[in-house]
């Protein structure tokens, strides 16, 4: 008797269409969790990314807990920062970013771009840079990596 009517109701109902739509812009097509990129040459490995959450998106990467190493024959470098945002050749770094260079420089800001195609980083926002035993606070700043030349703004400085 249930069957019947349930079946008899069901009959009568008005058709209804499902509409599922994807917002490929703020939807990833791909997440990983605890990534780990080497790049192995015949020197060894000459670079290494670290994540622990990296996903793809239709026009962007974005990168959570990020570590990087860069080796070659002149200099070591690394990298850390809270969340990165990949798109094309130009890299976000937001939240404690940290960059630092194996002959003792040290640059750490809340916020910083990096262009990838030109090896610059710059920040519009305050900054920290260490060089051996000297700092030196701004409010901003371009640092030129093939060139080693930082220019920044509103500075304060303590040399020894």
């Amino acid at each position: 008797m249930f069957f019947i009517v349930s079946s008899l109701f069901l009959f009568y109902q008005k058709s209804q269409t499902l509409n599922l739509t994807v917002d490929t812009v703020n939807t990833p097509m791909m997440e990983i969790k605890d990534s780990k990129i080497y790049n192995i040459t015949f020197e060894g490995i000459t670079a290494y990314l670290q994540t622990k959450i990296a996903k793809r998106y239709k026009d962007r990467y974005e990168l959570y807990d990020i570590f990087s190493n860069k080796k070659d024959n002149i200099k070591d470098e690394k990298l850390w920062a809270k969340k990165g945002i990949m798109q094309n050749d130009i890299l976000t770094l937001l939240g404690n970013v940290v960059y630092k260079e194996s002959n003792d420089k040290t640059l750490s800001s809340q916020k910083v771009i990096y262009n990838l195609k030109k090896d610059i980083l710059s920040s519009d926002t305050p900054f920290e840079a260490i060089y051996k035993k000297s700092k030196v606070w701004g409010s901003s700043f371009v640092y030129y990596k093939k060139d080693k030349r930082l220019l920044a703004d509103n500075i304060k400085a303590d040399i020894k």
